[in-house]
């Protein structure tokens, strides 16, 4: 799909809630001080979505997260996509708990999708993930963890901001002692009509250069969520997540040849069933069946061919994806656990252009994949240990689902691999507060649907590309501490990793590229994170990653990857002040980007920018109602992400929340 070329996010918590979620281990007597407790031994952060004024989008909260890069066209409403240490979106895993959702068309997955509504928080790993969540990324994995609460509450929250941008939501949660259940519906909109610098297609002559408003940018959206969980028995629970989304958008194209007319619309649909049984006891176990069932469909008009495609294009394309997976998990003694996962996936990309003369073929892929994990821990003395090697065996086949009318072009033959990977993290905590953790995986990425079969109009079949694949190495020193009021958390690490046969696409005519197999990238760099409450009423966030990713056949840099990523934000919470005034909070943030380039030659430079935001917020009357005012670009600076398309610059948005328990 034209739009969803970029994908996004990052960041996770994990959920307070009674519901056990499968990748948690059965049991823990004394936890490694680690980025993600989750695994001890995984390179990874999470961090939790909560009702406060620092952020208000999905996108948003990503950036806290070292090693990551979230990357957009424009402003809210617009795709939006996470790269991490280096690797393209398409080379980062996106889960809806632990059900693959990335688009089997391109591959990637588009942030703005997801409401934050709609999420309790997200884990990030960087390289080697969990064996639970692996499937098959060389850049690493986004979890999304869906909302769920466990009391009777309801509430609205309404947003209003610069360039027409808006939204509104309603929620509802009701809670038993077998049951939970939690539901929001909303909608969202902007006009986007910022300013921005149009350089009329001649970057290097600045004489040119006039100050333009963005067209054709607005968007309206609506979306539904529904979180189900049911106590089944002492020992099961089903749970059924849906998520439901649509959204018309213009295409506004690049800045300096906008498209006025060109539009989008996409829907998504996304439903999960889970059971869980788990018992504790002499031997304590757990078994998972989940199923997946995921819809998108995305309908573009360019009658006029505004954005370059050699004419008029009226495409419909959808995409289908089924996935089942059966895993289990036993502790047969104290210091040893055994994970089995076997999972399956389907899926299909029906591509349809109106206006082409030539017919558009859909194909499909079906991936099958058996995972072993063993994890041994304990205690040597005061010494915490931890070791989880795991293996994973993938065998993929894609084909062309229908042949071409007349039998004139026969299809291309089926592409099948065997695909086998490896991860061993270990990690050790000489100490309650301190821990080493250090890791090596491999993975893969398959090359999507449309990189394979194209779509007979834009983009050409390469039916003979193979999948990337990645080998990765990382170690890191963790460190977390408390005393009275004061808590810290600091990681420090470095990593180094390879992908070979890297899928780029390259121009073979005006309207139409063709996806190659290229030369082999590396990436290494430094990744240091710090969180810290220095009082009861003030907390700093901050980050830093350097990244050195080139392409190892030319030395060039990777584009869209900058040097240097540096985050830091600092809040302050008044707490309780009386009756009335539960709570006032305040936050300033900075983002640095440093410089990339956007060409494989490194010929056009992506000019460093560094990023300022504040915003206050106040809870009355026992946090049943909630005002909030936030800036974001202090400085609008501007920018952009992707050459061509500018960010939409200095703006500000206002919310007013009300929620009410009992």
């Amino acid at each position: 799909m034209r739009s969803g070329c970029l994908a996004v996010a990052a960041l996770c918590a994990v959920s307070p809630h009674a519901s056990a979620q499968f990748g948690e281990t059965v049991e823990v007597e004394r936890p490694i001080p680690a980025t993600n407790p989750l695994d001890a031994t995984a390179a990874g952060t999470e961090v939790r979505v909560r009702d406060r004024v620092v952020a208000q989008t999905t996108e948003q909260l990503v950036q806290e997260a070292a090693g990551t890069r979230v990357v957009g066209t424009g402003a809210q409403g617009t795709p939006f996509c996470l790269r991490i240490r280096g690797a393209a979106c398409d080379q980062v895993a996106v889960m809806l708990d632990d059900v693959p959702i990335s688009s089997p068309d391109s591959g990637a997955f588009d942030l703005s999708l997801v409401p934050l509504e709609a999420v309790d928080g997200f884990e990030v790993y960087r390289g080697g993930a969990p064996a639970w969540l692996s499937d098959g990324s060389v850049g690493g994995v986004l979890r999304l963890r869906p909302r769920s609460y466990q009391q009777n509450e309801f509430g609205a929250r309404g947003t209003f901001g610069r360039f027409a941008n808006w939204s509104a939501n309603a929620f509802g949660a009701a809670a038993t002692k077998r049951v939970e259940v939690f539901a929001t519906a909303g909608a969202a909109g902007a006009k986007n009509d910022y300013p921005y610098l149009d350089d009329n297609g001649t970057r290097f002559d600045p004489t040119d250069d006039v100050e333009r408003e963005r067209r054709n940018a607005d968007f309206l959206q609506g979306f539904g969520f529904g979180n189900l969980s049911v106590e089944t028995s002492p020992h099961s629970r089903l749970k059924l997540v849906f998520l439901g989304l649509g959204r018309e958008r213009g295409e506004p194209g690049p800045g300096s040849s906008p498209a006025i007319q060109a539009r989008v619309n996409e829907t998504r649909v996304i439903g999960t069933a889970a059971w869980l049984h788990e018992k504790r006891g002499r031997t304590p176990y757990r078994v998972q069946v989940a199923a997946n069932y995921d819809f998108g469909r995305e309908r573009f008009r360019d009658e006029l061919g505004e954005l370059g495609n050699g004419g008029p294009t009226v495409s419909n394309d959808k995409t289908h994806a089924f996935f089942g997976r059966v895993a289990s998990s036993v502790l047969p003694v104290r210091w040893f656990e055994l994970t089995t996962i076997a999972s399956a996936r389907y899926q299909i990309f029906d591509p349809e252009n109106e206006l082409s003369t030539m017919q558009v073929q859909a194909s499909d892929r079906v991936t099958a994949a058996g995972t072993i994990e063993t994890r041994f821990f304990g205690r040597a003395g005061r010494v915490a240990l931890e070791l989880r090697p795991s293996v994973r065996l993938s065998w993929t086949r894609a084909a062309v689902r229908q042949s071409i009318v007349g039998g004139a072009i026969p299809p291309p033959a089926p592409s099948s691999e065997f695909l086998p990977t490896y991860r061993v993290g270990a990690a050790i905590a000489p100490l309650d507060w301190l821990a080493f953790r250090g890791s090596v995986s491999s993975g893969y990425g398959l090359p999507s649907l449309l990189q394979l079969f194209g779509n007979r109009s834009t983009v050409v079949a390469s039916p003979n590309l193979v999948p990337e694949r990645s080998l990765s190495v990382d170690g890191a020193v963790t460190a977390r501490g408390q005393k009275g009021v004061w808590s810290g958390y600091l990681s420090g690490g470095a990593f180094v990793s390879w992908i070979d046969d890297q899928i780029r696409f390259r121009r073979t005519a005006q309207s139409q590229i063709k996806y190659e197999n290229i030369s082999s990238g590396r990436s290494r760099g430094v990744e240091v994170e710090v969180r810290g409450a220095v009082t009861e009423h003030f907390v700093v966030l901050g980050d830093l990653t350097w990244t050195d990713a080139i392409d190892e056949s030319t030395g060039n840099r990777l584009p869209g990857q900058p040097e240097w990523v540096a985050f830091v934000q600092p809040e302050a919470h008044s707490g309780e002040l009386s009756k009335i005034v539960s709570d006032i909070t305040g936050f300033f943030r900075a983002l640095y980007i440093g410089k990339s380039y956007a060409d494989p030659a490194n010929l056009v430079e992506l000019v460093a920018r560094t990023e300022l935001a504040a915003g206050v917020g106040v809870d009355l009357f026992e946090r049943r109602l909630g005002l909030s005012f936030r800036v974001d670009d202090l400085l609008d600076v501007r920018g952009q992400d992707l050459l061509g398309y500018p960010l939409p610059g200095r703006r500000y948005t206002g919310r007013l929340s009300f929620r009410h328990a009992w």
